[in-house]
Formats: C-alpha cells, structure tokens, sequence
C-alpha cells in the first residue's frame, strides 16, 4: 500500500532516537508493554521495558561516553515480515578519552507498526571493561 511505513522504517526510526539518546523519540516508535532483552552478563534484568532499558542505557552507560556522542556505521539491514535485524558498529570514545568501537546486531520485532520487541547482541565484555576503566579513572 503506498504510504504505509515498513517495519525496516519503524525500527530504523527507533534506533535512531536511540543512538541520540532521545528517549522520548525512540519511544513514539513503540507499542505499550514493548520489551528489552539484556544479555545475560549486564547488570540489569533479562527482560524489562524499552522505556527502562533505554533510559537505564542513556544514564549508565550513555554518560559514561563522549559528550559528542557515537558516529554509526550500518552494514546489513534485513528485514522479513515483522522481523528487522540491523547489524552496525558504533565508534567513539570515553569521556577520559579511550576510544570504543563495539559492533552490534538489534533484533527487532514490529507489530502492528510499532515494535513490540528489541533483542541487541553485542561483545558485552567489552563494553563493561571499557565502562569499568571510566569509572576507576573517575573514583
């Protein structure tokens, strides 16, 4: 149908309210009750609210980065039915000035044009580490 969104548009949308650490924008794209899955070895619940996981990644983990925030670099984008898997890197650096390069696949699920689900996957350990630096440099 012309001018219907795609879920590829939707999900793409939302990660970039997220990347921009817009909370509010990243949420206008998603579904009452959509879930967050946390890998196993973060400090957070398996499963929460994408409203509490985005903002629990802006203020723990978002701060902990550059003011000037991440550059993105998207590789593959697929996407079938209701499913979109974005695959990217994400560069920067520490407020300290360690540089990040961490790359990262987002699962996500749209429903009914708003998405109902976010499964990231990415190198885990080496985000804590890095963050853990920052915060002994800090303390």
């Amino acid at each position: 149908m012309a001018g219907e969104v795609s879920a590829q548009q939707i999900a793409l949308a939302f990660l970039q309210g997220f990347w921009d650490s817009d909370v509010e924008c990243a949420m206008s794209y998603c579904a009452p009750g959509a879930t967050w899955q946390f890998a196993r070895s973060l400090p957070y619940p398996r499963q929460c609210d994408v409203r509490e996981a985005l903002q629990a990644i802006v203020d723990d983990m978002f701060q902990s980065f550059d003011p000037e925030g991440f550059g993105i670099e998207i590789h593959h984008v697929i996407s079938q039915d209701n499913q979109v898997m974005v695959e990217y890197s994400a560069h920067g650096a520490t407020r300290d000035g360690h540089p990040y390069d961490n790359d990262y696949v987002m699962c996500i699920t749209v429903s009914d044009g708003k998405v109902s689900s976010v499964r990231p996957h990415t190198d885990t350990l080496h985000l804590t580490q890095l963050l853990m630096a920052e915060t002994a440099a800090e303390g």
